[in-house]
């Protein structure tokens, strides 16, 4: 050993610990003939200014000291307990809780633990937050160049920050999802030849839509929601020979299902007078509209059940056509009945008319679109036994205009100018010194309905001003939406809605054990916000140039990144939901998820499962048919929006067509009408053109023209890698 270096002693055997010794020595003694070695360089991130005028080494556990510091450990441990991961991180930060002082962090240096701790706070599977955190902090991307982000990771900023911050509404991915998405994404890399899911189909695959079978599906057992419908005789309010029992299956299956979305009525007083034939809370044009509605549904369980879809459609007629000049809280709840009914079978050109009658009796009976001042004058007339009716029936008619206004962008279409001013379904009314009712909250008696009717009042709230400022105040003739409406705005509307989202009561939470309910209110969450991002995103716009949102701290905050991350969670919910929920298959209040999902995977093929959820939003709609007959058309449209924008050859294209319409359950010469909007971008310059009707009739014309500009080949189409983890990003 040369003498300029002193003889290191042996380590005493009391102090042997792996923490005293340096990292990258050795723990074998070494000869004193032996040269010592050089302590190894350590992989770790760059450290601040501070620690390298100290001279330390930086960690995932030091960025984590300060926040761990400041938790209650204990709590904390019994709870992360049964993670391995989680292990050796508690127990250091036990230690350092006792014994280490807090250090001091760089204002910047403390974003993104902070940002991870507020992650592991709002994690349910501690195993998989461990995982998520470390994967995007230490894992270089493979194939990415210096300076470069990858495609899948570039929106990852803003989407982590989401997640972190706006758990409840942006939650991760879960244990139960991940599995239900992993498993679809290897049966359809199995049914796809070599594995490449971008590959033409030849043409001896088998149908990927195949027909409708209520025998073999998955349903419900068909239990009655309230026992008192067992009384009910069904002869007392219609003249339809429909049996007792089956009414009465049908009528439990809408209040199941639809009802806690749609709550155009109070469903404990009308089950009172239904069942004991009074005329208070119940009316035979209401029970009409409601069989009308409720066999469609029930003829996607029961195909006999649609025999009587066209008698309940003719009698709602009727009995509409002599009742529609008597403002009464009953016609009203029935006329908004009577257009979704009109819409599921494929005559939704009149549903505009009855929007438009909805809005003007809701206006002339001081329900809503009138002034607060008006309002409450109309509301000291009701009486208590009126008082869940009349907030029933004004909140659901309310809603469902503004539902159908985001859903059809139609100009002429009728904007309520206020929403309701009586308290929302699930609040008590009294009245206050001043005489202005109040609400207190009460617990809602039904158990089939929950909490989620009235969250969707104050969503719908917030969505009003949103159709008002984009629809009704657009100018003719049409421009594109962002050429009226300021970022500022769009992004005023982002925030209201996130912020809302925080204050969800715990119910209304997404979970492995949340009612398919639950799930369509997050869908349309996550609809509202892609209806207001999208006239900025740079496809939209025509842009190469992405705009920023000035209210994120992430530099890359876009609408173009936060409309992704919504895309990223309209698609985890989309599969959930028809995978867990039989209902996905009868009830068409979901299936606006699948026309934005469309529109999104056609705007950016480039991503890796495009072509997988082309043919899952189809196959949604393949089994929608079996009770709504639009669902033909809705297809066809999105076959034809695929072929116009070049994704799949006109071959091809053809080919996916005589598959679906193999199965069809209407013949080829009914007039089915659907004039809402199928490509949302062209929707907004052109919305007759960009209707499912229209696009659905012009797909031959497509075809030929793109067989006869280029052959019929996809020059758009590029190879997709086959990877697994792909779907861990969504």
């Amino acid at each position: 050993m040369s003498k300029r270096y002193r003889q290191l002693l042996p380590i005493p055997q009391s102090e042997s610990s792996s923490n005293s010794q340096p990292s990258g020595s050795s723990a074998t003694p070494r000869s004193p003939g032996e040269e010592p070695l050089k302590r190894q360089r350590i992989n770790t991130q760059l450290a601040c200014n501070s620690c390298r005028k100290r001279k330390i080494r930086v960690s995932l556990f030091h960025s984590f000291t300060p926040y761990l510091a400041s938790v209650d450990l204990s709590r904390l441990s019994s709870a992360m307990a049964k993670s391995r991961s989680a292990r050796p991180v508690i127990d250091a930060a036990r230690k350092s809780h006792v014994s280490m002082p807090r250090p001091r962090v760089h204002r910047r240096q403390a974003k993104k633990p902070n940002r991870y701790w507020n992650f592991l706070r709002g994690h349910a599977d501690l195993d998989t937050a461990f995982s998520i955190i470390q994967s995007r902090i230490a894992q270089p991307v493979r194939g990415q160049r210096r300076g470069t982000a990858p495609e899948q990771t570039r929106y990852l900023g803003l989407e982590s920050e989401l997640m972190a911050r706006h758990s409840l509404v942006f939650p991760t991915l879960q244990s139960p999802e991940s599995i239900i998405l992993k498993k679809l994404f290897s049966t359809s890399k199995k049914a796809t030849p070599n594995g490449d899911n971008d590959a033409q189909m030849s043409n001896n695959e088998p149908n990927p839509f195949p027909a409708h079978n209520p025998t073999h599906a998955q349903v419900p057992t068909l239990t009655l929601c309230d026992d008192r419908l067992k009384k009910l005789n069904i002869g007392f309010w219609t003249s339809v020979p429909i049996p007792s029992d089956l009414a009465a299956k049908v009528v439990s299956l809408y209040l199941e299902t639809d009802h806690p979305l749609l709550g155009p009525f109070d469903p404990d007083l009308f089950l009172a007078d239904l069942v004991e034939c009074r005329t208070n809370y119940c009316s035979g044009m209401l029970v009409s509209a409601i069989m009308y509605w409720g066999c469609q549904m029930y003829s996607g369980i029961d195909s006999a059940v649609g025999k009587y879809i066209p008698e309940f459609c003719e009698e709602t007629e009727k009995r509409w056509s002599s009742e529609k000049m008597t403002d009464s809280l009953l016609t009203l709840a029935a006329t908004e009945l009577l257009g979704l009914g009109y819409l599921g079978n494929g005559k939704d050109h009149y549903v505009l008319t009855y929007v438009s009658e909805v809005n003007s009796m809701g206006r002339r009976m001081g329900l809503f679109g009138v002034d607060s001042s008006v309002a409450i004058a109309k509301a000291k007339q009701v009486s208590p036994d009126m008082q869940s009716a009349t907030s029933y029936t004004a909140w659901g008619t309310f809603n469902w205009i503004v539902l159908m206004a985001l859903f059809y962008q139609q100009p002429g279409l009728s904007y309520p100018e206020y929403p309701p001013a009586m308290p929302i379904p699930g609040h008590t009314w009294h009245h206050s010194s001043e005489g202005s009712p109040q609400s207190a909250r009460q617990t809602l008696q039904e158990t089939y309905m929950g909490d989620t009717f009235p969250v969707l009042c104050r969503f719908w709230r917030i969505m009003h001003g949103v159709t008002l400022k984009y629809y009704r105040d657009q100018p003719h003739p049409r421009e594109s939406l962002s050429s009226h409406i300021t970022l500022a705005f769009a992004e005023y509307k982002y925030r209201e809605l996130i912020a809302w989202g925080e204050t969800l009561p715990p119910s209304m939470v997404r979970s492995e054990q949340s009612p398919h309910h639950v799930l369509v209110f997050h869908i349309w969450f996550h609809v509202g916000i892609l209806s207001i991002l999208r006239p900025f995103t740079v496809r939209a716009r025509g842009s190469h140039k992405p705009l920023r949102l000035k209210t994120f701290p992430c530099r890359r905050s876009s609408p173009d990144a936060a409309y992704r991350v919504s895309v990223n969670q309209l698609k985890r919910l989309v599969v959930v939901y028809r995978e867990k929920h039989p209902c996905s298959s009868y009830t068409m209040l979901w299936h606006t998820a699948l026309i934005h999902v469309t529109n999104a995977i056609l705007g950016d093929t480039r991503d890796p499962a495009w072509r997988f959820y082309l043919f899952y939003c189809v196959q949604s709609y393949s089994n929608l048919r079996g009770s709504f007959r639009f669902a033909e058309t809705i297809g066809r449209s999105i076959l034809s929006m695929t072929l116009q924008q070049g994704d799949i050859s006109a071959e091809e294209a053809r080919k996916l067509m005589e598959q679906f319409e193999e199965n069809r359950l209407s013949s080829p010469s009914d007039d089915i009408r659907a004039t809402f909007m199928a490509d949302l971008n062209l929707a907004m310059t052109d919305p007759e053109e960009a209707s499912v009707e229209s696009l659905s009739d012009k797909f031959e014309d497509i075809a030929l023209f793109r067989e006869f500009t280029n052959g019929g080949g996809s020059s758009a189409d590029e190879p997709m890698e086959s990877d697994d983890n792909a779907w861990d990003t969504f």
